[in-house]
């Protein structure tokens, strides 16, 4: 066990609070620099009074790592047979080298019985302040009301100097790897006509 006992102190207005997140590293010095486990916390969820948190540290990603989030909205609809799926918003959005042409948008699509629905797709924004917001809403036509779906999201961006760059995606669904993703499918499959809308990580792509 190593304690630090140390402080660091950020400037930070409520607005810039509620898209901000805090990316802590644990690096060993010796023989050279190296990052050996990194975990993200979203500054979104702090509130006025002071609080302690564990993290799970992961070990670092070799690629290059997102830690931008989605904003979602899923609701079941089993009398006309559709999964609504609203895209609300994106935040830490990566910076570009040129940001005045770079755009991002997301691309959602649902599986079930092996097959792969039509893809759909929000329209590209600017992002301002590290986030865009889209409030898009999709209907999925569902082949079976017998047999699970679950749903990829996933967000790129593009600029006029590169090609569009999936940047990561959020699974929905039963098997998704992500505990929030999971929570937020069973809420929505538990109870049809409800609106589940909860922020995700996107997971490598």
């Amino acid at each position: 066990d190593v304690t630090f006992m140390e402080t660091f102190v950020f400037a930070l207005s409520l607005q810039q609070l509620q898209c901000s997140a805090l990316v802590l590293r644990l690096q060993t010095h010796n023989p050279r620099k190296r990052t050996v486990a990194e975990c993200v916390f979203s500054l979104r969820q702090l509130g006025s009074e002071e609080s302690e948190h564990w993290l799970d540290l992961k070990q670092p990603s070799k690629s290059s790592v997102c830690h931008s989030e989605l904003h979602l909205s899923t609701l079941f609809q089993p009398v006309s047979g559709r999964i609504q799926v609203k895209v609300l918003a994106a935040q830490n959005l990566p910076p570009s080298a040129s940001p005045l042409s770079q755009v991002f948008f997301v691309k959602a699509e649902m599986h079930q019985l092996g097959h792969v629905a039509i893809e759909k797709k929000t329209r590209a924004l600017r992002p301002s302040g590290g986030q865009c917001r889209w409030e898009e809403t999709f209907h999925f036509q569902l082949a079976s009301l017998e047999h699970a779906c679950s749903m990829s999201l996933r967000l790129y961006s593009r600029s006029s100097v590169r090609r569009k760059q999936c940047l990561g995606q959020v699974q929905l669904g039963f098997d998704s790897p992500l505990p929030e993703a999971v929570e937020q499918w069973k809420d929505t499959m538990a109870h049809p006509e409800k609106e589940v809308t909860a922020w995700h990580r996107l997971s490598p792509p």
